[in-house]
């Protein structure tokens, strides 16, 4: 294994857990053995470093959030989403890539704010996309309000949102609580009666 990819892992592990102030190049630079100045024949800077780390995470998780999805394709669509969100809940506690991903989608590092929300916005414009064009197929568009997929992707979307932000202020009980009181009233807006 090169250096690079150690690298990027060890400073996903501190980035994950004590943000981008916290994770200094020297304890990145020990946690995979070397020295600090070997980071700089891979990296710039920090801030390289921390992109780098948060592009590949991105891709990584947009792949495993597809293959979720597919994964409940044939199951009633909003027992899938429901799954979803439960499933990124239990990530976000067990997984320091998803840790890291949501955290740093909703506290960039001040001087990286603007580059990964250039990264992050286009993520989710996709993802309601993707979710919008699942939401249009036949099995699922008849169960739906006229013309609702779009409409219906955009809630899914934002209850989303309002969950993973709990299970990161909050805990995941606080945000698995809000999202079971939640979710009949998102089904009863978005499916037919």
């Amino acid at each position: 294994m090169t250096r690079k990819p150690a690298i990027e892992d060890a400073a996903l592990a501190l980035f994950a857990s004590e943000g981008f102030e916290g994770a200094s190049l020297g304890r990145i630079a020990d946690s995979v053995g070397i020295r600090k100045p070997s980071i700089y024949a891979h990296f710039r800077s920090k801030e390289d470093l921390f992109l780098s780390v948060f592009k590949r995470t991105l891709r990584r998780k947009q792949q495993v959030l597809f293959r979720q999805v597919l994964h409940g394709a044939n199951r009633p669509f909003e027992d899938n989403l429901y799954d979803l969100a439960e499933h990124l809940m239990d990530e976000y506690e067990s997984d320091a890539e998803t840790r890291f991903l949501l955290r740093m989608s909703y506290f960039p590092p001040r001087s990286l704010h603007d580059e990964v929300m250039g990264l992050v916005n286009p993520f989710f414009e996709q993802a309601e996309r993707s979710l919008t064009r699942l939401l249009q197929r036949k099995e699922n568009a008849v169960r739906l309000h006229p013309g609702g997929a779009h409409e219906a992707a955009l809630a899914y979307v934002t209850v989303l949102d309002g969950v993973l932000a709990e299970a990161i202020y909050g805990s995941r009980d606080t945000a698995a609580k809000r999202l079971k009181a939640v979710w009949p009233v998102y089904c009863r807006g978005v499916l037919r009666p």
